[in-house]
Order: structure tokens, then C-alpha cells, then sequence
């Protein structure tokens, strides 16, 4: 997973980290990625809000977004819940279909 992929999925992929390894960062740094990312907080609004400069809070969140990149590359748990997510959506697909022809 990369900061660099289209807008949207990346988005996607940031809320997928920041639920997966968010408590690993300071509260510091969660909170400000929690409010960029899901509450789609902007940098001037960030900076209000923490009492900080604008470059402060556009740096705070991207370091904290790198570090939840950092750790995916190391232990992969964000990629495992996506393919159990994946697998049990086809199962239940699968399911669903048993059940509608018996």
C-alpha cells in the first residue's frame, strides 16, 4: 500500500491502516490522521484545532501516515484483513446462492 495511489483508494487504504495500526502511533498523531482521514479535516482546519502552524499539521499527519505505511510493510496485517474480508464475502456469496436453490 502506497500513499501514491489514486485519491480515492488511497483514502480507503489510509482508513484501512489507521483502524489497523492507529493505536501504534502517539495520540498525538492519530488524532490528527483521525480527523485529516475519516473526518477529512483540512491542513488550516488540522492546524486550528492542535494550535499549530499549517506545515506543522500537514507534517504531523504525514508522518503519521508513514509510519502506518512503515508498519503494513513490516507485518502485512491490513493486507491479511483484506483477503479474509474478501474470502468471507465470497463464502457468504456462495452461501447465499445454496440456500436459494434447495
Amino acid at each position: 500500500m502506497t500513499l501514491n495511489a489514486p485519491p480515492a483508494a488511497s483514502r480507503r487504504q489510509q482508513q484501512r491502516l489507521l483502524d489497523v495500526y492507529g493505536p501504534l502511533l502517539t495520540t498525538h498523531q492519530r488524532e490528527a490522521c483521525r480527523l485529516h482521514v475519516d473526518e477529512d479535516w483540512s491542513f488550516s482546519e488540522l492546524a486550528e484545532h492542535l494550535g499549530c502552524s499549517r506545515s506543522g499539521a500537514h507534517d504531523l499527519v504525514r508522518r503519521g501516515l508513514a509510519q502506518l505505511v512503515s508498519f503494513e510493510a513490516r507485518l502485512g496485517h491490513a493486507a491479511e484483513l483484506e483477503r479474509r474480508d474478501a474470502l468471507e464475502f465470497g463464502l457468504r456469496a456462495r452461501l447465499h446462492r445454496l440456500e436459494g436453490s434447495g
